[in-house]
């Protein structure tokens, strides 16, 4: 990803800066218009601390065509760096969650056709309807980390059979962003113009995993609630403190 005057560079990473209004413009053109395909991933403060130690998962990362501050960690990283002129402010916050329903309200102004690539039990058909799109989905792989050849066959014909014009992939970070990477050219043979790596917001979308109360989501303690609810991610949490010696050893380097 080449750093443009929509981006800031923070933890070597060209994260997208301005606000989502101009995001959904640049969205909207792309899909209306034939301009190839566009990478789009979603980091937090949790995956920035897995790309220092994950080389690849970098690299993939930097491929991206675009970053979303997913996190807001990350803005206000940018924004207590910026008072040591080590980084530039990151307009705001934008969550995964709701460029997934603001995207699903372009195809479905556009009548595109969407894929859904990992999930369980989303529908006992092979779509399900969301504010009135109608959206391919396939669990994809019974274990992500280890797709076998026939699995990976019949999604690559499930791709050439349908040619969506956007592709959710919600395998989880870093798989999901690794499947992109290694299946790009595929995606676009096939007339992809979006594909974007979601984790779990179609889990909220579709009422699998309860979201936090709106205070929450305003002060960015979505991850406080997550832990309350799903105490195992105790471990992985953990990485936010990481996060924060990471942001203050910038800050003083």
């Amino acid at each position: 990803m080449k750093k443009t005057d929509s981006t800031r560079l923070l933890f070597d990473l060209n994260i997208f800066s301005k606000r989502k209004a101009d995001l959904l413009k640049m969205f909207d053109n792309w899909l209306k218009e034939d301009s190839g395909l566009h990478i789009v991933y979603t980091p937090n403060a949790e995956q920035i601390v897995q790309s220092r130690g994950d080389k690849k998962f970098l690299e993939v990362l930097q491929q991206a065509d675009l970053l979303l501050p997913d996190g807001v960690g990350l803005v206000m990283a940018a924004r207590f760096l910026s008072i040591f002129n080590k980084a530039n402010p990151i307009a705001q916050r934008i969550t995964g969650v709701s460029v997934v329903v603001e995207l699903l309200e372009v195809v479905k102004k556009l009548d595109l056709d969407v894929l859904v690539i990992g999930g369980r039990n989303y529908s006992p058909s092979d779509y399900f309807a969301y504010q009135g799109v109608k959206v391919n989905w396939t669990p994809g792989y019974e274990q992500a980390f280890s797709p076998t050849t026939q699995e990976e066959k019949q999604l690559e014909e499930m791709i050439k059979q349908i040619k969506p014009r956007l592709v959710f992939v919600a395998l989880g970070a870093p798989t999901q962003e690794l499947w992109i990477a290694q299946h790009r050219n595929l995606l676009r043979k096939n007339n992809v113009e979006i594909v974007m790596a979601v984790g779990g917001s179609f889990d909220y979308l579709l009422n699998k995993v309860p979201r936090a109360p709106r205070w929450m989501q305003k002060l960015g303690l979505e991850w406080l609630f997550r832990l309350i609810i799903e105490p195992w991610r105790i471990k992985r949490q953990l990485r936010l403190i990481e996060f924060i010696a990471l942001t203050i050893k910038k800050a003083i380097d």
